[in-house]
């Protein structure tokens, strides 16, 4: 129905728009607002004659009733009454042709915003369990009419009289059709940047990491917002500060912070802590590691892996606990250890890592993630993987070679709701930069690669979630999606 809804009676819309505003980008976002707002009050179970009467009723009750543009919709309503014994749309596909006089650049813009409204309903249906979400929806569309019209055709205050904490929420930027992923969240970031390499997603919560520094003492500061809807991020719904202190210097030495980062473990949010005292260029020899519930509470020390001088650490979290590697700087000998994995349990109300399984490896693992079928990683430093490939160690010891995105030499693996694994990747596209995803399959077997249809200027990927920036509308968006 939203490819009916902008293929037959976009046009007429279209026009009866840019008589009153002329062809300018207001009236293009006044266009796709229309669009979404006529979606909204009829949705999936919509036909050809609530279609009609609900765009006439939108242009009414802006004020649109003109000759020429009440001519223009009857225009619109013959040429459908003349299609409604053709085939029915596709939800999924596209139309033979499109309609003259909508440029096609606005077409897509209106079908991609429906899409991102229907790809939202469904979470929330999902969530919810209910019709309640739809029931809101419509409430606010009600209000939403009112404010367009005040705001498209009322007497406007000037851009520099907002305020600057008004955004304009919209999910518009939820561009998800083409992946195995369910939108959760959409969060407007243009005045608030953030850094996609300290997030952390569990329990419907985003969790944001920041470092300070100070004079009463050192610490990685977290803050959790709710994973619902549309919004900005304010007002978390909790905050942690998990204390952190170097070790105690060596002779002649001192500890310096060489990185830090923030990632899930099943229901917890894992920090993890680098010292180096071989400069800040060099490897970690020292590592902290903390866990938060995603509840919220107080951080517990998980653990502190002392390699030496000239060692390295290797961690890695997800779904299925935490795991960890290490090289011994010590006495002149770089073998790399088995890999130790463990789940995250309470014990006396402070998190401690449960009871550990070693498996052995040949060589330091490359991009870990830990899932619930075992340790993902893409190869060794004794044995690398041809690109495009990941090897699955269970905890028995077998290893598993899969396929992911073809020819990707980086990426990340997420654990679908269903349990099927996918390896995430960035592609190339005329427009620069998008995400790729691919369920982890059997070595020449048929499984498809499906890409998003927008470009990203940034990506994450942690537990089951996936997360990326998009630009829209002159605005920053952080889309957040948990893959299926």
């Amino acid at each position: 129905m939203a490819h009916v809804l902008v293929d037959r009676f976009g046009p007429a819309v279209w026009h009866a728009v840019i008589d009153r505003m002329g062809e300018t980008p207001e009236a293009e976002d006044a266009f796709v607002d229309l669009m979404l707002a006529v979606w909204t009050r009829i949705g999936h179970r919509g036909d050809v004659t609530r279609l009609r009467e609900q765009v006439a009723r939108a242009l009414t009750s802006l004020g649109i009733s003109s000759p020429e543009e009440a001519e223009s919709s009857e225009v619109a309503a013959d040429m459908l009454e003349m299609r409604e014994a053709g085939d029915e749309l596709e939800e999924t596909g596209l139309p033979v042709e499109v309609l003259p006089d909508l440029p096609p650049g606005l077409r897509n813009r209106a079908l991609q915003r429906l899409r991102a409204q229907i790809a939202y309903e469904e979470a929330e249906a999902r969530r919810s369990g209910s019709r309640v979400a739809r029931a809101t929806a419509g409430a606010l569309v009600v209000l939403g009419f009112a404010l367009v019209g005040y705001g498209w055709w009322g007497e406007r205050s000037s851009e520099t009289g907002q305020p600057t904490n008004v955004h304009r929420a919209s999910p518009e930027p939820i561009s998800t059709a083409d992946l195995p992923v369910q939108v959760q969240a959409v969060f407007d970031i243009t005045r608030q940047p953030v850094d996609l390499g300290h997030l952390a997603f569990g329990d419907g919560e985003l969790v944001t990491g920041s470092l300070s520094l100070g004079a009463q003492g050192d610490g990685i500061q977290l803050s959790a917002y709710a994973l619902h809807g549309l919004g900005v991020l304010a007002r978390p719904r909790w905050t942690s500060n998990v204390a952190i202190s170097p070790p105690p210097p060596e002779a002649g030495g001192s500890w310096l912070l060489r990185s830090w980062s923030l990632s899930s473990a099943g229901a917890w949010a894992v920090v993890t802590v680098n010292w180096t005292e071989n400069g800040i260029h060099g490897a970690a020899s020292r590592v902290d590691v903390y866990a938060v519930p995603f509840a919220g509470g107080s951080p517990s020390r998980l653990t502190t892996l002392n390699v030496g001088d000239g060692g390295e650490v290797v961690i890695a979290t997800g779904p299925g606990g935490i795991a960890w590697q290490t090289v011994s700087g010590q006495e002149g000998v770089a073998a790399a250890s088995p890999v130790h994995l463990a789940p995250i349990v309470v014990r006396t109300g402070s998190a401690s890592l449960g009871r550990s399984v070693s498996i052995d490896v040949n060589g330091l693992v490359r991009n870990p993630h830990v899932t619930h079928a075992g340790l993902v990683y893409q190869g060794t430093s004794a044995a690398p993987a041809a690109a495009g490939m990941w090897v699955c160690v269970a905890p028995t010891g077998q290893a598993t070679a899969y396929a992911g995105v073809p020819g990707a030499t980086d990426g990340a693996v997420v654990e679908g709701e269903s349990g099927v694994l996918y390896a995430v990747a960035p592609v190339s596209s005329p427009e620069g930069q998008t995400l790729a995803m691919c369920a982890l399959h059997a070595p020449g077997s048929r499984q498809p690669s499906l890409r998003l249809e927008v470009p990203v200027s940034a990506w994450g990927a942690d537990g089951g979630y996936v997360d990326y920036v998009e630009r829209a509308g002159g605005r920053t968006y952080l889309v957040v999606a948990r893959a299926d």
